[in-house]
């Protein structure tokens, strides 16, 4: 099931007499001890998910819930043991037994570690995940063979596979070195040409905005020649690689690359986004500001640090955002006095810019981000917040 299939059956799910599990998994484990450190967390995460319920729901919204952990725990374990799934750096559940329910999504990004328990399907870093990793083509190439990818969130999809068989050298009989030299290379000129046609065809086909290109520089300067500039203009990235290692390998190596640019950008849009605002232009930074913005729906782009927890106030009647008043205040809306429900702030102001035509970016590591309270914003236009 891919990606818009899974959210579409999330989005869709019906809340039922039991609890809903959603649970977001960092598989990127580098070493021995991180995979101890995800146990943990988790250990302690299910002991207060189960403490909470216990006393009061349900026995078999109970049996739900452990079968729900029980069949995440099995299969974390056969994963970390590297008997499944082992290229994955994210892993998300999605559960519940007493309705039937279980799904996994897979993901080369990683996830935060996390575990809801609600009536409903969790799906802010789904959410999050599609805006910041959008789908692309990945070409790797070299003089006498070519392998097409389409990358998505939850794996690889391989769209054509061409090879090519140049002619060897040979030292003794058969044409002269001259006359051969240039009949390799017209060979490898009616490769190139190939393989930027069937290139050409896909981003037609699938819309595709982004291109990785793969290879050995002489060879990927070589077979840009045969690009058209329409599709050369949508290649935001390449890497240095052989042809000759395990897809898996490949893979994981174009996501790296792919994260350090995503990381470098965010860095470049924060500090961007902290200069408007110092100028009241086209940015907002601080909670205070950056609501107003979210809540007139003028954000392009909402930057929020990956430590960002912060709850605030829906109002019921007009919908805006709030922060949570001081406790000696009366929990109503600042805007109408109407009534308000408290809510995650960050999902809800994921959601509310995503609807708006905004995206998204979870931004880890940035000391100046966090100096504004971990949130920040490019907005539309200019003295939206001031």
């Amino acid at each position: 099931m891919d990606f818009n299939e899974i959210v579409e059956k999330l989005r869709k799910y019906e809340p039922a007499e039991h609890q809903f599990v959603s649970q977001y998994v960092n598989a990127h484990w580098e070493e021995e001890f991180h995979k101890k450190r995800t146990r943990l967390f988790f250990k302690n995460e299910w002991t207060a998910v189960m403490d909470r319920f216990r006393g009061h729901a349900h026995h078999a919204v109970i049996r739900s819930l452990q079968r729900d952990r029980d069949r995440i725990e099995e299969y974390l374990r056969d994963q970390m043991r590297g008997e499944i799934d082992s290229e994955y750096r994210g892993l998300a559940f999605f559960a519940c037994s007493g309705g039937g329910f279980f799904e996994i999504f897979k993901s080369h990004a990683e996830f935060s570690d996390q575990l809801v328990v609600d009536v409903r399907p969790h799906l802010k870093q789904l959410i999050v995940l599609a805006d910041e990793y959008e789908r692309l083509l990945l070409v790797m190439v070299d003089s006498s063979r070519a392998r097409v990818y389409e990358l998505r969130l939850a794996g690889v999809d391989e769209r054509i596979n061409i090879i090519d068989d140049v002619p060897s050298y040979h030292k003794a009989g058969g044409w002269s070195q001259p006359r051969f030299q240039r009949h390799v290379i017209d060979h490898f000129d009616r490769h190139h040409k190939e393989v930027a046609k069937n290139v050409e065809a896909l981003v037609d086909e699938f819309l595709i905005k982004n291109i990785v290109l793969a290879g050995q520089p002489e060879v990927i300067a070589e077979f840009s020649r045969f690009l058209p500039k329409r599709v050369l203009d949508r290649v935001f990235i390449t890497v240095h690689l052989d042809m000759l290692e395990p897809e898996n390998v490949v893979i994981r190596k174009v996501i790296e690359h792919l994260q350090r640019h995503e990381h470098f950008k965010e860095r470049l849009g924060v500090r961007e986004a902290v200069k408007q605002a110092a100028i009241r232009g086209k940015g907002a930074v601080g909670l205070a500001a950056t609501l107003r913005a979210v809540n007139e729906r003028a954000v392009r782009v909402l930057y929020l640090s990956r430590s960002f927890r912060r709850n605030g106030l829906r109002c019921n009647q007009c919908t805006l955002l709030s922060e949570l008043p001081p406790e000696d205040r009366p929990r109503e809306c600042p805007y109408c006095s109407g009534d308000v429900a408290e809510v995650d702030l960050a999902e809800e102001m994921a959601g509310d810019v995503i609807a708006a035509g905004g995206t998204i970016d979870r931004v880890a590591h940035s000391p100046l981000l966090d100096e504004y309270e971990g949130i920040a914003a490019a907005i539309r236009f200019e003295k939206v917040a001031t």
